[in-house]
């Protein structure tokens, strides 16, 4: 039937045949993926497994590390069991402590409150119980009325006349009434202040009904007031904390004379047995107010709840609790409860269900303290601290330090090395070492897990806070636990695996290639040393108070850094002094070695070593040494001076000898001469030389006797107003004579200007006939020679240049020196000291004197300074 229908189909023409050929399509695909699924699904499964393999593969120290440490952290969690069951040895109660016994022997004060206004019908305040008042001081427990009173203080205080009767330490009975007849207490401002409310009407006749007594001074005043108010304080924070009691604790008051007692126990509670009890304390009052406490005590530790209890008898009483107790004996007594027995106790069963929370007190040790409630939660108390006494710290270290050792020690599948491979794997040491910081740190939330767990409190709290059943709460505390605990474990393999690069590379290679520090040391070492250099080369020649100030900045910054540091601050001041010791002590080994240096360069120039040099680094002297060689520069200078000063004696003894010795040679020769016999011809010529050399001889004696004097500044002036252009002129026209014979041509170019200068006329007149003089021997024959005279500013100037007849040799230095001449033969006549003595005239006189030779081109300059207000 298919069949033939299909054949009809498909004979419905083009059409029809691609229908056709769809309908056959389907069907072969329908049947082929009947046949897929089960072949897919191999695939998939294989191109999985595949993947986990390459993972793995990529990775092996991963998954090695996750499965070890899962293994341990289930390995761990057998042993809570024993943990739990060492801990409970350990464990101590909230209850038992010194602060909530305290506390409770405090309440006592509250329960006999409640117990007395119960005997007696009444509603007594605390401070009626408790405070018993002389008569005539009773108004004090009246507040109104104690601020009435210090109202009244003040308003005498203001008063200068009583003012050094109020400062007595005792106040006469009738103080008021005094005050008022004394004028100092004035009716009408009372009456003003009872108008205005702050006084009541009553004041102005109660000083004088004799029932109460007002002779309170204000020191005494103000201490009964603050320890009144202290009080009241004090007792509205117990009776604030009367809830929390009446929740937490079963408690019972009895008088132990009537019977009577107040309790928030049912029959059965009292009833109670002392094995049932959890916590048990009695305290109890005799006749005199004395405390004991009950024979029945119950709890972990039954001796430091007894303890603890008498600690707070002798510490919780309430004369210790007002404060100044010789103040307060004056004036008032301070009772305790009598003739009661006071019982606190918790049951076992209260305690181990106490799904609404617990509360533990703290005492407070003055009444300005307010008391502080602790909450206990049902499944929360402090039992860490037990597993801590079992040395579970030390076992949970063991524990990480095993893992680190496998990490670091344990195979690697496949041969990786991920500490090279990996960058998670081949963190900086830095790094590395705050993770471990932190690993160590977690220890303490770890350990609070474990306590927890163990405990099995963490359970009961997941279940209470999340309202789940306990089963399911205990199994997701477990895998909470486990989880925790390996990634705990794994942290430590972690480590170890990073810390094989330590292994391989080695200490030294690993600090180069993995420390943040290491790299960063050269920096800092280069700026250490510029700080060290820049105060070892300090320049002592200028202000060191910024480099002072830059020290004593970084000094302040790394003592503030310490003192930031909450452990370790101590020690790591040692070291820093050390270091600070080591810096300081090579510094100064340094100064003392420059400082050798220094001192033995300078005793060699002492001791005449003038070619003394300083190769080493001189630090902080180092401006010194410019200094040195300049004390060796001057130095030389002065013993070329000297030196140079010794040639000229031996040459001015020489040329002096010289000299004087050529003339008078001639004139014994020639008296000689006379005396034989001679024709009147010759006997004429003979004297004519003997005159000639005669003067020529005076001349030089002149000479020398006038250049001592002027050298040796002994020598006087005759200044007058000179016109030194004019004077120039005139030795000019009177040398004429010997410059014609000279041959020489003379260009005088003088200024037109009339200058007048405060001068000696004679020794200026001697300078410049000294100067054409030596023109005139010296200069080349036939040349000319130029005088020019100007003005520039204040100052005078004068060149005399001429062409020398000969080569100078003499260094013009040396050419106003005693008896130099230009020519060393000494051929010409002249006795050496015109050019000295010029010079020496000149200075005298404020002016200056220098000389120039260029070739044969020989300059003479005169200087002259005209005085301020002088044309």
């Amino acid at each position: 039937m298919y069949k033939r229908a299909e054949i009809h189909v498909c004979n419905l023409g083009r059409k029809g045949m691609g229908v056709c050929m769809d309908f056959n399509q389907e069907k072969e695909q329908m049947e082929v993926q009947k046949e897929l699924p089960e072949e897919n699904n191999i695939q998939r499964s294989s191109s999985e497994k595949a993947i986990v393999r390459r993972a793995y593969r990529s990775r092996p120290w991963l998954y090695q590390g996750i499965a070890i440490s899962l293994v341990a952290a289930m390995i761990f969690s057998c042993f809570y069991g024993v943990f739990r069951s060492r801990a409970k040895e350990y464990e101590e109660s909230p209850l038992e402590t010194t602060a909530n016994i305290a506390w409770l022997y405090q309440s006592c004060y509250l329960l006999y409150r409640d117990l007395y206004n119960a005997q007696h019908e009444e509603i007594l305040d605390y401070t009626d119980i408790y405070l018993e008042m002389d008569e005539a001081y009773s108004w004090i427990l009246d507040e109104k009325q104690r601020t009435e009173y210090g109202i009244l203080l003040n308003l005498v205080e203001e008063s200068r006349a009583f003012e050094e009767y109020l400062s007595q330490s005792s106040l006469d009975e009738n103080w008021l009434e005094n005050a008022i007849q004394q004028g100092i207490l004035d009716e009408n401002l009372i009456n003003d202040y009872i108008a205005g409310g702050s006084l009541d009407s009553s004041w102005l006749e109660r000083y004088r009904d004799g029932s109460g007594t007002y002779n309170l001074n204000r020191e005494a005043y103000s201490g009964l007031n603050e320890t009144i108010v202290n009080m009241e304080t004090y007792f509205a924070n117990l009776e604030a904390g009367f809830k929390t009691l009446n929740n937490s604790y079963d408690y019972i008051i009895e008088d132990r004379i009537t019977g009577k007692y107040l309790t928030n126990m049912s029959v059965d509670d009292r009833n109670r047995s002392a094995e049932a009890q959890y916590f048990q304390l009695s305290f109890t009052f005799d006749s005199l107010g004395n405390v004991s406490i009950g024979d029945t005590i119950c709890g972990k530790n039954e001796s430091y709840v007894r303890k603890y209890a008498n600690e707070a008898i002798r510490e919780s009483s309430l004369a210790g609790l007002a404060g100044d107790a010789v103040l307060l004996s004056k004036y008032v007594k301070i009772r305790q409860p009598v003739d009661c027995t006071i019982t606190f106790a918790v049951s076992k069963e209260a305690w181990d269900t106490r799904n609404g929370g617990f509360y533990v007190g703290t005492f407070a040790s003055n009444t300005n303290y307010e008391f502080d409630i602790q909450y206990y939660s049902s499944y929360y108390n402090d039992y860490i601290h037990a597993y801590y006494e079992i040395g579970l710290p030390g076992i949970l270290l063991l524990c990480m330090l095993f893992m680190a050792l496998l990490g670091l020690l344990l195979p690697i599948p496949h041969h990786t090395k991920p500490w090279k491979s990996e960058k998670i794997c081949a963190l900086s040491f830095e790094l590395l070492f705050g993770i471990g910081i932190i690993i160590f740190l977690l220890m303490m939330p770890i350990m609070a897990l474990i306590g927890n767990v163990a405990s099995g409190q963490a359970g009961g709290a997941f279940g209470e806070y999340l309202g789940i059943p306990s089963k399911a709460a205990n199994l997701l505390v477990g895998i909470i636990n486990l989880t925790a605990l390996m990634l705990f474990f794994f942290s430590c393999w972690y480590i170890g695996i990073c810390t094989r690069a330590v292994k391989e590379l080695g200490l030294r290679e690993y600090i180069k290639q993995r420390s943040l520090i290491y790299s960063f040391f050269p920096y800092m070492k280069r700026k250490a040393l510029d700080v060290y250099n820049s105060f070892s080369h300090m320049d002592l020649t200028r202000n060191a108070n910024r480099g002072i100030i830059k020290l004593l900045l970084v000094n302040g910054i790394v003592l503030f850094l310490i003192s930031c540091l909450w452990y370790g601050g101590f020690a790591i001041t040692l070291v820093y002094s050390l270091l600070l010791y080591l810096v300081l002590r090579k510094y100064i080994s340094q100064l003392q070695k420059r400082y050798g240096i220094l001192l033995k360069a300078v005793d060699e120039i002492a001791e005449g070593n003038l070619n003394v040099t300083i190769n080493e680094d001189l630090g902080v002297f180092e401006p010194f040494r410019e200094q040195i060689f300049k004390i060796q520069d001057g130095l030389q200078k002065a013993v070329d001076v000297e030196v140079k000063s010794q040639r000229m004696k031996v040459e001015l003894v020489t040329n002096m000898s010289h000299d004087l010795k050529t003339p008078l040679t001639a004139i014994i020769t020639y008296v000689n001469l006379l005396k034989e016999d001679i024709t009147e011809t010759q006997r004429r010529e003979y004297l004519a030389i003997l005159e000639r050399k005669s003067l020529r001889l005076k001349s030089l004696i002149e000479d020398l006797f006038e250049f001592s004097k002027a050298n040796s500044q002994n020598i006087t002036l005759n200044i007058m107003d000179v016109d030194i252009m004019n004077l120039v002129k005139q030795v000019a026209f009177e040398m004429s004579d010997k410059i014609d014979e000279a041959g020489l041509d003379v260009r005088m170019n003088l200024t037109e200007e009339k200058i007048i200068l405060p001068l000696d006329n004679q020794k200026t007149y001697r300078i410049f006939e000294n100067l054409f003089g030596n023109i005139a021997k010296y200069a080349l024959t036939g040349t000319r020679v130029y005088v020019n005279g100007f003005r520039i500013d204040d100052t005078v100037v004068i060149t005399l240049k001429n062409i020398s007849a000969q080569e100078i040799t003499v260094d013009t230095s040396e050419l106003t020196e005693r008896f130099v001449r230009g020519d060393t033969s000494r051929n010409t006549e002249g006795s050496g000291l015109g050019l000295a003595i010029a010079k020496s005239f000149t200075e005298l006189q404020g002016g200056e004197l220098s000389l120039e030779v260029d070739g044969d081109l020989f300059k003479v300059t005169t200087t002259w300074h005209i005085l301020p207000g002088r044309q």
